[in-house]
């Protein structure tokens, strides 16, 4: 792991070191969520909850009895109707 020093600026301001946005894979205009518990602050970049959301959804339709096949025919039916 590795931790980098960020001054607060006079009004609340910080800047991310540029290694770390590219770690994170984060670029201009992203967003960023912040975690706080207790004395600590995770970062969480948008784009990983949105990954982490369809980790749990492939995760739940891997573990149902349903079909691709006939997940797809229920879409499409979805959308001619």
């Amino acid at each position: 792991m590795t931790s980098y020093l960020i001054d607060i600026r006079q009004r609340r301001q910080t800047t991310i070191p540029s290694a770390v946005l590219n770690q994170l894979g984060i670029g201009i205009g992203d967003s960023l969520e912040i975690s706080v518990s207790g004395n600590k602050a995770t970062l969480i970049p948008q784009k990983q909850i949105a990954l982490n959301a369809l980790k749990e959804i492939q995760s739940i339709f891997a573990s149902s009895n349903v079909k691709e096949s006939e997940m797809q025919n229920l879409v499409d039916d979805s959308r001619d109707s």
